[in-house]
């Protein structure tokens, strides 16, 4: 067993080295450590209710302190717009049965911010540091999502103040870099929010989300790199 377990650490520390010297898409400098990445994105937090979709445009920065962590901020905003109608039903008065139609009553508008921290984790570039064609990678983050509701016309009774809640979540993704500098990524994930309203709809279990967007890197200042 021993001996199999060198064999295959010799097999696994010579593809690497080889793959660090001969393989195409590799840079002369480490791809994420003393870099900054900018992330520019747009996804669908899809809840579990068909009526909460949650278009979301997402902008994200952040900073490798390793070859395999990066660390950063994020920001985003979105909208999610439903019609309001009221009536549609019958009411008995005295000996008499009305009919109310279905009235029109406005445009109800969720507006949404999500922001916080997170952090990535890139495996590969444990074995591949220089390595950039293809990136797997998975992010933890932890925020706060604040949501303002709006209703046209505005209702003294139906208006809502904004309101927060924590966002903590977590995602997996891969990433397709023609260059060292850009590339373009896919996510799929989870947050407590669609576990929230997964328990409030009573479903099995939530959703995930799905992300694709572009990223950019760049170099940081020269002191930094030291």
């Amino acid at each position: 067993m021993r001996k199999w377990f060198y064999l295959l650490a010799f097999l696994l520390l010579s593809c690497t080295a080889f793959a660090q010297s001969k393989m195409p898409f590799t840079s002369l400098k480490p791809f994420n450590k003393g870099n900054f990445k900018i992330d520019v994105s747009y996804s669908k937090l899809q809840q579990t209710h068909p009526s909460f979709n949650y278009p979301d445009f997402r902008v994200g920065v952040s900073y490798g302190i390793t070859n395999w962590c990066l660390v950063g901020v994020f920001g985003s905003y979105g909208k999610d717009e439903g019609l309001m109608f009221v009536g549609g039903g019958w009411t008995v008065q005295g000996t008499d049965s009305i009919y109310h139609p279905v009235v029109y009553e406005g445009k109800h508008i969720e507006h949404y911010y999500h922001y916080g921290i997170d952090a990535e984790l890139h495996p590969l570039s444990l074995l591949l540091p220089n390595f950039y064609f293809v990136d797997v990678y998975c992010r933890g983050e932890f925020g706060m999502r604040t949501v303002w509701d709006q209703y046209i016309p505005k209702y003294e009774d139906a208006y809502k103040p904004i309101f927060n809640n924590f966002l903590i979540g977590g995602s997996i993704g891969i990433a397709i870099n023609p260059s060292k500098y850009f590339g373009v990524f896919y996510e799929m994930g989870y947050d407590n929010l669609n576990k929230q309203a997964a328990d409030y709809y009573a479903e099995r279990k939530p959703k995930s989300y799905f992300r694709y967007g572009l990223n950019i890197r760049f170099g940081g200042p020269k002191k930094w790199q030291r």
